[in-house]
């Protein structure tokens, strides 16, 4: 099993959220929890886990969306999967990942949902505007999902001179330009706070 997703989620939810008239502040980021989780012990538990301080309401909401709804119910999959078959985990984090939409949002959305996509496949021609690492990084994804397609390990790649870093079965494999390797994606989610009643 091949399972991931990636660092920023929830972002362009946040962002959509914002950009239809709904500004996330410190004064209105407890009403906007209460929103999407009503029990009022749970809202005052995430407004203390993920602070508003400033003008950092979009990425914190993004968080919250991402780590809820995405990456923490992701990693429980992959670790219940795990007592079955081999599991191969991955984190796509490509921070600067190329907008799969025009527009400018309203903060940067990092690597949001589907970002990974033009990393792995033709979006209907659509042209992939990426730096020199970017495509490197592209590369090594096909590698890995290509080895995965073949033999079930994505570290299989052929030719084997251009064998990519190794990935370890159960790891949390980290996939941006600058750090291909484990990531520590539980505590960075927060997935024992999301892993509570």
């Amino acid at each position: 099993m091949l399972i991931g997703s990636n660092h920023d989620e929830g972002n362009g939810w946040a962002a959509g959220i914002i950009q239809a008239g709904n500004p996330v502040t410190p004064e209105t980021w407890p009403g906007t929890v209460a929103a999407f989780f009503p029990d009022p012990a749970r809202t005052a538990a995430i407004v203390r886990t993920y602070p508003v301080t400033g003008s950092d309401g979009g990425p914190v909401f993004g968080a919250v969306i991402g780590d809820s709804n995405f990456a923490c119910p992701t990693l429980r999959t992959a670790t219940l999967l795990a007592g079955h078959v081999p599991v191969w985990r991955y984190e796509f984090a490509d921070e600067h990942a190329p907008p799969l939409t025009p527009g400018t949002p309203p903060f940067p959305l990092g690597a949001p949902h589907a970002s990974e996509l033009p990393y792995l496949f033709d979006l209907g021609g659509r042209p992939r505007t990426m730096t020199p690492a970017q495509h490197r990084l592209a590369d090594l994804m096909i590698d890995y999902w290509s080895g995965f397609a073949r033999t079930g390990d994505p570290n299989d790649v052929s030719p084997p001179a251009a064998a990519p870093p190794s990935w370890q079965p159960g790891a949390v494999q980290s996939l941006a330009p600058a750090h291909t390797g484990p990531a520590p994606t539980a505590t960075r989610h927060h997935c024992a706070f999301w892993a509570l009643p």
